[in-house]
């Protein structure tokens, strides 16, 4: 019985070993192939999905809005409305589902960070000093839409993400803009009479270290 387990056990060694040698024979003689293998795989692996996330806070009782985020460009426009909202969409890896909006709050706070998928996903492969890299990167963009009615403060930080205000012409912001190396523009025209006093003005402040500023109608 011994010797019956022991002679399958070699035949397999010896099958084993003559299907390598026919893999490594096919994929010297047969590099393209091999090619066109890895890469519908990698290709599926590392392919980009659509990618849509919404949240929605309500704002009674909240004085300041704090929303950090790292390379992620941020949009914000004000609507009618009494709540914020929060709407990520773009592309992401189709094996990274999400959440990507994190949220700490307290009775007169709202602290938000965008966190992001690995800026890539790739894959490398060399088969007779011919080099194969498949790569995919994450497009994601931010929009937060505020209420119109809103007098707190809101305080937006990116590292090297955009930031884009859109203000009405018929509103009234107090804005303080500040980025260590990207572009500030500040082209909005106002109403001053928008707000009877300054308590009814709500205080923007938009930081960032190498993303570029824009606030506009």
């Amino acid at each position: 019985m011994l010797k019956k387990i022991l002679k399958g056990m070699i035949a397999l060694f010896f099958i084993f070993v003559g299907g390598m040698i026919i893999l490594i024979g096919y994929t010297i003689y047969n590099p393209d192939s091999i090619f066109t293998a890895f890469n519908k795989l990698t290709s599926f692996a590392v392919r980009d999905e659509d990618y849509k996330e919404q949240e929605e806070y309500f704002l009674q009782g909240i004085k300041h809005i704090h929303l950090q985020s790292g390379r992620m460009p941020i949009n914000v426009r004000t609507y009618n409305g009494s709540t914020m909202k929060v709407s990520i969409e773009g592309s992401a890896p189709r094996f990274e589902k999400g959440p990507y909006v994190f949220q700490v709050a307290d009775a007169e706070n709202i602290k938000l960070e965008l966190q992001e998928p690995a800026s890539a996903h790739w894959f490398h492969m060399s088969i007779n000093g011919e080099e194969y890299t498949e790569q995919t990167e994450s497009k994601l963009t931010a929009t937060v839409y505020l209420p119109e009615k809103y007098t707190g403060r809101l305080q937006l930080e990116t590292h090297s993400g955009n930031v884009t205000f859109i203000v009405d012409k018929n509103q009234i912001f107090e804005f303080e803009l500040k980025s260590e190396s990207g572009k500030i523009e500040n082209h909005a025209q106002m109403n001053p009479q928008a707000a009877s006093s300054p308590d009814q003005v709500a205080k923007i402040q938009i930081l960032t270290t190498s993303g570029n500023i824009t606030v506009t109608n």
